[in-house]
């Protein structure tokens, strides 16, 4: 038996025609669904091409468009009527929810696109509603809410006793929505630092098989403390030649000094300003052209706010 193998780069696609209007290879069925499958696993999937027209057809290559997907043909020339089996195999690797590929066949008859569905989970028994949670920005002094739902799927009685967090100013409790349904309440509490944050939450449960189920939270927290003007931007200077530009923080309790952070150069506190607490920083390039560094300020060791800091040196 003459066999296919064909995989080309990964692009995400939706879902496709079966045939072209000239094409005499029909696919049955004419679009795959691998149902729910786990990370790190090999879907398959079976189709049977008919050559439904009166000449015989060459199928010249089977072209995913992920290299996570393969077509594996057994027949490569179909006489009139006659049938051959398509198997394809989809890496599920670390993606998760719902994803689609689409295979498509290049036959002398014209091509015959075969979308591919899959819905992939992290875990065995376990699926989570959103699978990646997104908290609405708020600001450092406000707590912010969210929730993520989990189904359990297997046959087994379990329960989900309490909820990790790998920071302390988030957290969950857990809630059963009868059944095997659990939702997971997420507080992010007033006084977590300002910046963008990624946050690993974990369930345990007493699932013998996923006993610890762990999903990502995203937030954004904003401080009461700004910098003005924002971005800093210097005015053109010289390369070797050091440059000076004031700016102030605005909303700053003055409970602690401010602690500045600068690539490149630095800042240090002038005292009282027009509208807040003054600073200035200083830069020297070393090379011409425009660059762009990153100022943060913060009390003590909380991140309190970062602002761009933008030169150009001649």
């Amino acid at each position: 038996m003459r066999k296919i193998l064909l995989v080309a780069g990964c692009i995400l696609a939706g879902l496709g025609g079966v045939a072209s209007a000239n094409a005499q290879i029909v696919a049955e069925p004419a679009a795959v669904d691998l149902g729910r499958q786990p990370q790190q696993r090999v879907a398959e999937g079976k189709v049977t091409l008919i050559n439904t027209g009166k000449e015989a057809v060459t199928i010249f290559a089977v072209q995913p468009d992920c290299s996570c997907t393969v077509g594996t043909l057994e027949k490569q020339t179909l006489e009139p009527g006659e049938r051959t089996e398509l198997t394809i195999n989809v890496e599920t690797r670390v993606y998760q929810g719902e994803i689609t590929r689409q295979l498509t066949l290049r036959t002398s008859a014209g091509d015959v696109l075969v979308p591919v569905k899959v819905l992939i989970t992290p875990y065995e028994y376990w699926s989570l509603r959103p699978p990646f949670l997104t908290l609405a920005p708020s600001s450092r002094d406000k707590e912010m809410s969210g929730e993520v739902v989990l189904d359990y799927l297997g046959t087994q009685a379990v329960d989900v006793t309490a909820v990790e967090s790998a920071e302390p100013w988030i957290g969950g409790a857990v809630e059963r929505r009868g059944g095997k349904t659990f939702a997971v309440k997420l507080t992010k509490k007033a006084g977590a630092p300002a910046g963008h944050h990624m946050v690993k939450l974990t369930a345990l449960t007493t699932d013998a098989v996923n006993p610890r189920v762990a999903f990502n939270v995203f937030m954004t927290v904003t401080s009461l403390v700004s910098v003005k003007p924002s971005p800093l931007i210097f005015p053109t200077g010289k390369v070797g030649t050091e440059m000076r530009l004031r700016a102030e923080l605005l909303g700053w309790d003055g409970s602690l000094p401010p602690r500045f952070e600068l690539d490149r150069g630095e800042a240090t506190v002038l005292g009282a300003g027009k509208e807040g607490l003054a600073f200035e920083v200083t830069m020297t390039p070393e090379k011409p052209g425009a660059t762009t560094a990153l100022l943060r300020v913060y009390a003590g060791d909380t991140l309190e706010v970062e602002v761009p800091v933008i030169f150009r040196a001649e």
